[in-house]
């Protein structure tokens, strides 16, 4: 991916790179949370594939030199693993040692020290693993430099030199991890404010004590462990934690769109069905998820249709099979009138409105089937100012109304401004529960250490 401005500088050389292969060319490797090798073929393929070139003659494959080149590198690292090894039978923290051998090879193919890039190398490595990992690391340091992404500030503390701080798509500051603290760190990433009244925290309700629905020890495997909450009537629950917490897998187990490993959802004494928006639905839970554009409306139907769709049973003429499209248009309009979505008619296509149109249609349907139970996730992304005012309202009636919400975010002050409590995910975890009423809303450092 180029940037739109700006310029990156190798060893004082401007580039610019548009493909990996670029990128490879000048030593610049990037090992994934999502591992990309190839399970199905041998370490020692994985490990040069895409660079055949170098070991190919009159078309030939030297296939013995490209098995003794990988072996001689996997053993300059310190990797026990036997480069003809088929790759998927490997633990996952030694694969992600064979995508670091990986990127060490680029020397054998280019003349380049590598400059290799890890994005959260230890989110899935066990305590033993991310130990390897790390003295590895300390080892080849003199053989290649390394860029580590991590949310987890102790893995920053543990291997770095420096640290860089970004907010918001900015740097922040950037400063010597021994000149710092977690502390600090936490204060650098918020560095924000929080509009009260943008959030309408003044007229925010406290939550009833009815139960609406319950997740119980909810776990998906590799993603979410032993989840446990109850959420109330008039209540908006936050769910906070960084990429990869579990917290939209969470949000899509609950509204049904998929499905746990173990553990239930429960309204009131019915268990709901795993992975059946069906019945989530029959249960009174709309959903809007992340991507509208793709999960939240059809794009290529009009806004009468998107609306109707969840609501046919509504609209129906006593005859099965057969709508009403009076009644239908009859319901479209009342909501676009109610939510003051900004359209020239009920037959225009969704695609053509804006994001901030395109969410109120998607809470339309909801509003519309009258359901009870919202899981939001986040509901604020991508919106301009106007349009977030218009739907944080919407949210703050549904809750006044008796309506439970859960609300997931990646925005911290609309989190903490909106939400009656806050559950924080770490690590497919809840590690804090933090209440959030309305004359005494938790700092978001609060929120962040329990994140990070």
């Amino acid at each position: 991916m180029r940037p739109d401005a700006g310029s990156i500088l190798i060893y004082g050389e401007r580039v610019g790179f548009g493909h990996p292969a670029e990128a490879a060319r000048h030593g610049v490797a990037t090992v994934f949370q999502e591992q990309g090798l190839i399970s199905t073929i041998p370490v020692y393929e994985n490990i040069f594939l895409g660079r055949e070139r170098k070991f190919s003659s009159a078309g030939l494959l030297r296939q013995k030199t490209m098995i003794r080149e990988a072996r001689d590198v996997l053993e300059e690292l310190g990797i026990d693993v036997d480069p003809k090894t088929l790759t998927g039978t490997l633990p996952f923290g030694t694969r992600q040692l064979v995508e670091i051998a990986k990127a060490f090879a680029l020397s054998r193919v280019y003349p380049v020290e590598p400059i290799i890039l890890l994005d959260e190398p230890t989110s899935a490595l066990s305590d033993n693993e991310t130990a390897k990992l790390f003295d590895g690391m300390k080892r080849w340091r003199e053989r290649a430099s390394f860029v580590l992404v991590s949310h987890r500030l102790s893995d920053i503390f543990q291997t770095c030199d420096e640290v860089v701080a970004l907010k918001d798509g900015q740097v922040v500051d950037q400063r010597p991890t021994a000149a710092t603290n977690e502390e600090e760190l936490h204060e650098l990433i918020v560095g924000r404010q929080r509009n009260e009244e943008y959030y309408r925290e003044t007229i925010q309700r406290q939550a009833g004590e009815r139960v609406m629905l319950s997740a119980k020890d909810v776990s998906r495997a590799g993603e979410l462990h032993d989840i446990s909450l109850d959420l109330h009537e008039g209540e908006i629950l936050g769910v906070a934690g960084v990429l990869g917490s579990g917290k939209s897998t969470l949000a899509k187990i609950i509204a049904g769109a998929e499905a746990q490993t173990s553990g239930a959802i429960l309204i009131g004494k019915d268990r709901l069905l795993p992975g059946s928006r069906r019945d989530g639905i029959r249960h009174g839970i709309g959903y809007v998820p992340a991507e509208r554009g793709i999960a939240g409306v059809i794009g290529s139907d009009s806004i009468d249709w998107n609306i109707t769709l969840p609501n046919l049973s509504q609209i129906n003429v006593g005859i099965p099979g057969v709508i009403s499209a009076r009644r239908g248009r009859q319901m479209t309009k009342t909501w676009i009138d109610r939510l003051r979505v900004r359209a020239p008619g009920p037959a225009v296509l969704c695609r053509t409105l804006s994001g901030g149109n395109q969410q109120k249609i998607v809470f339309a349907k909801w509003l519309a089937a009258k359901v009870r139970i919202l899981v939001l996730d986040d509901p604020g992304r991508g919106l301009d100012v106007g349009a977030k005012e218009d739907i944080y309202s919407l949210i703050r009636q549904l809750a006044a109304d008796g309506a439970a919400i859960l609300l997931v975010s990646d925005n911290l002050p609309e989190l903490i401004g909106l939400s009656n409590r806050i559950i924080v995910l770490r690590d497919g975890r809840i590690s804090a529960q933090i209440d959030g009423p309305r004359d005494a809303k938790p700092q978001e450092v609060d929120v962040v250490s329990a994140m990070v």
